[in-house]
C-alpha cells in the first residue's frame, strides 16, 4: 500500500520566502500544502524513517524544554482513515504520560482530520520530527524531506539542503 508523505511546515514556510530554484512538482505542491507522492516503501524513505527513529527520544526530550534559540518543534505522524493512511506534520506538542497530542499543520486529503485541529496519538505513531536551530541556522531532522528530494535533479536538491542546512546523506 503506497502512503503519501507531507513536506515539512518548517521547510515550506522558507519556500515561499526564498528564490532559491526548486523543480515545480516539488515547489507547486509545496506551496500548496498538497500531498508529495512517495512510498513509504521506498529505500530513501526507510532509511528517513530508520534515522527518525533513532533520535526520536532526544527530540521529544528537546521538545519538552526547548534549548535556547531552537523552535518550531514538529512531528510527522501516520493518520489512518479505513485502509487509508496519510502523514501529516503536528506541532505545538503537549505529552499526557504515553500519549502526545499537538495541532495538525498540513491540509489532509483524509476527510477525518482537518488543518488546524488538535490530534492525539502515541510515540509508534511518530516517522519523523523536525525543528529549526536559529543559532546554527539549520532545519535538524525533517529526513523524510530529505527522502523527497531524492526524486530531485542533484543539483536542485544540493542547492536545498545548502540553504536550509538539511543534513542529508545521499
Amino acid at each position: 500500500m503506497q502512503r503519501l508523505v507531507m513536506l515539512s511546515v518548517a521547510l515550506w514556510a522558507l519556500l515561499i520566502l526564498s528564490p532559491v530554484a526548486f523543480s515545480q512538482s516539488f515547489t507547486d505542491k509545496a506551496k500548496k500544502d498538497r500531498a508529495v507522492d512517495m512510498s513509504d516503501e521506498d529505500p530513501a524513505m526507510q532509511k528517513a524513517m530508520e534515522r527518525a527513529r533513532a533520535g526520536l527520544e532526544d527530540f521529544l526530550r528537546k521538545a519538552g524544554a526547548p534549548p535556547p534559540n531552537t523552535d518550531q518543534y514538529s512531528v510527522k505522524v501516520r493518520v489512518s482513515e479505513g485502509d487509508n493512511q496519510e502523514y501529516l506534520w503536528v506541532s505545538n506538542l503537549k505529552s499526557q504520560g504515553d500519549i502526545w497530542s499537538g495541532r495538525i499543520d498540513n491540509l489532509p486529503m483524509l476527510r477525518s482530520v482537518k488543518k488546524g485541529q488538535s490530534y492525539s496519538f502515541t510515540k509508534t505513531e511518530i516517522v519523523d520530527w523536525t525543528y529549526i536551530d536559529r543559532s546554527k541556522q539549520k532545519i535538524v531532522g525533517n529526513f523524510t524531506t530529505c527522502a523527497l528530494l531524492t526524486k530531485e535533479p542533484p543539483g536542485v536538491a544540493e542547492s536545498i539542503q545548502k540553504q536550509y542546512g538539511l543534513e542529508c546523506d545521499r
